[in-house]
C-alpha cells in the first residue's frame, strides 16, 4: 500500500491571505467583464441610435433654415412607390425585386422635388389666404380615385386623305347611324359585340363588344374622359371627336376610391384616407396657384431674341460609358468652338440637338420673361448685352448655351408665346419660390435639380 505523504497546513494567517487574493482575482474578473459588456452594450446602442437617426431624423434638405428630417422623405418615397407597384403590376411581396431597382430609383428624386413642392404649397397658401376647402378636397379625391367600366365603337379618321373634310363627314355620318342603332336598344351585349365586329376600328376592344375595362382619371384622351364623366349609367353618346376618330360610349358601371387598387394599395402599405387627401390638397393648392400665375401675363412687355446650342447632358449612371463620353466630347468641343470665335449659327447647326431650332442655326425667337424656367439663364439674357453669348447653363438632362440677338423693351405677345408663358406659369412660379426661401438639398447625388 503506497505510503501518503501529508499536505502541509496552511496557517490561519496563510488561509486569509490566500482568500483575499482569490477575492480580488474575482473583482477584477468581474469589473474586466463588465466593462467588455458596458462597451459592447454601447457599440450597440451606438449603432442602433446612428441607424434611428440616419433613418429617421437626418436632415435630407433645409427650407428657410429649417430641416426637414429623412422619415419625412421616406414616407413620401413609399406613398409614390405603392402607386408605381399598382399601375406597373408588381404584385405585392416582390417591391425589392431587384428587376425594378432603377425605376424604384428615380423616385428618390421624385419623393425630394414633391417635399419641396408641398413646403412651398403650405407656406405660401398660409401667407397669401389662399385655402382648400375640405369640399374641394373631397371632390378632387372622387375625381381622382373614381373609376367607370365602359364600352365604344370607335370610327377612326384617315387623316392621309386629301380631303379631309370628306372623310370627316363620313366618319361622323357613320358615328352616327350606330349611335342610332344603339340607343334602340342600348343594353344588348349581343348588338354591341356585332357591331364592334363589323364596325369597330379599335383593334383592342374590337372583339369583346367595346368593352375597355375598369379605368380612372387621365388614362384615357381627354374628350373621351369627359364625354364619360357626363354620360348617365346605360346611356348612349353622341359621336366624340378624339384623336383616334368617332367615339360611340356608354359607361356601364362606376365605383368610387375606396374599389381603386392604388388607394387599397395605400390603405394596405399603412397609408390612411387622411393622407391620401392630404395630397389632394395639395393638388387642389396647386391649380389654384397656377390659375393665379397664369393670370399675370401682362402684354406689351420686355423682350430678347435668342438663338441656342442645346446638347443632352452626360450621365455618368447610365451604364453607357461610351455615350457619357460622347457627349463630354461634345460639350468641350462646343466651348472650344465658342471660345474659338466661330459662329454661333454655324456651331448650333453641326451639334445643337434641339430639332425645333438646330436647322435655324438655334433661332428660337423672341422670348418674355416665363417662357423658360431656367431662373439664372433667364436673368443673364435679359441682362447681357446683345451679341454676347451666355455661360454654359447646366440642368439634369441639358447643357445649354445662348445668344442674344437683339433686345426690344416693350414687345407684344403673339398667342403662341401666351400659351409658352401660361404652360410654364406654375414651375417658374415655383422656381422663382425655391430661391426665395433658400431651398438647400442635402442629399449626396440629389443636391442639384
Amino acid at each position: 500500500m503506497a505510503r501518503r505523504i501529508p499536505l502541509p497546513r496552511l496557517s490561519r494567517r496563510q488561509r486569509s491571505a490566500r482568500w483575499q487574493r482569490e477575492r480580488r482575482q474575482q473583482a477584477i474578473i468581474v469589473v474586466a467583464f463588465s466593462a467588455v459588456l458596458f462597451f459592447v452594450l454601447g457599440l450597440v446602442a451606438w449603432g442602433a441610435s446612428s441607424k434611428y437617426y440616419t433613418d429617421n431624423l437626418k436632415a435630407v434638405l433645409t427650407f428657410d433654415g429649417r430641416t426637414v428630417a429623412t422619415r419625412d422623405w421616406a414616407r413620401e418615397k413609399a406613398y409614390e412607390l405603392s402607386r408605381f407597384y399598382v399601375e406597373y403590376g408588381v404584385p405585392a411581396g416582390y417591391e425589392n425585386d431587384p428587376q425594378i431597382a432603377q425605376q424604384k430609383a428615380s423616385f428618390d428624386r421624385g419623393a425630394l422635388d414633391t417635399l419641396e413642392e408641398y413646403l412651398i404649397l403650405d407656406r405660401q397658401s398660409k401667407a397669401d389666404g389662399i385655402t382648400a376647402t375640405p369640399d374641394q378636397i373631397d371632390a378632387r379625391y372622387q375625381e381622382d380615385f373614381s373609376q367607370f367600366r365602359s364600352r365604344h365603337i370607335l370610327i377612326t379618321v384617315d387623316k392621309a386623305a386629301p380631303d379631309q373634310a370628306v372623310v370627316d363627314a363620313n366618319a361622323l355620318a357613320k358615328a352616327t347611324a350606330i349611335r342610332d342603332q344603339l340607343r334602340q336598344d342600348p343594353n344588348n351585349q349581343d348588338l354591341w359585340n356585332q357591331i364592334a365586329k363589323d364596325s369597330s376600328q379599335d383593334p383592342g376592344s374590337a372583339a369583346s363588344g367595346g368593352e375597355l375595362g375598369w379605368v380612372g382619371k387621365g388614362q384615357f384622351v381627354k374628350p373621351f374622359e369627359d364625354a364619360a364623366k357626363a354620360l348617365a349609367i346605360g346611356q348612349v353618346s353622341d359621336p366624340v371627336k378624339s384623336d383616334f376618330g368617332y367615339h360611340i360610349i356608354q359607361v356601364e358601371e362606376r365605383r368610387g376610391p375606396a374599389e381603386n387598387d392604388v388607394v387599397k394599395r395605400w390603405l394596405a402599405s399603412g397609408f390612411t384616407v387622411a393622407d391620401i387627401k392630404r395630397h389632394a390638397q395639395h393638388d387642389v393648392l396647386r391649380d389654384l396657384f397656377t390659375k393665379r400665375q397664369q393670370a399675370s401675363v401682362v402684354s406689351p412687355t420686355a423682350q430678347v431674341h435668342v438663338a441656342m446650342i442645346q446638347v443632352t447632358a452626360p450621365r455618368a449612371g447610365s451604364g453607357d460609358l461610351q455615350s457619357f463620353t460622347d457627349q463630354i466630347k461634345k460639350i468641350t468641343d462646343v466651348g472650344k468652338a465658342l471660345d474659338a470665335g466661330t459662329d454661333f449659327a454655324q456651331i448650333a447647326k453641326q451639334y445643337s440637338e434641339d430639332s425645333a431650332t438646330k436647322d435655324n442655326g438655334g433661332d428660337m425667337g423672341w422670348i418674355a420673361r416665363g417662357m423658360i424656367t431656367d431662373l439664372s439663364a433667364e436673368k443673364e439674357l435679359f441682362t447681357v448685352d446683345t451679341g454676347k453669348v451666355s455661360q454654359q447653363h447646366n440642368s439634369l438632362t441639358t447643357t445649354t448655351w445662348y445668344k442674344v440677338i437683339e433686345k426690344s423693351d416693350s414687345r407684344d405677345l403673339d398667342d403662341t408665346q401666351k400659351k409658352t408663358i401660361n404652360d410654364n406659369a406654375y414651375q417658374y412660379w415655383l422656381n422663382q419660390q425655391k430661391k426665395a426661401h433658400d431651398i438647400v438639398r442635402l442629399i449626396p447625388g440629389l443636391e442639384f435639380e
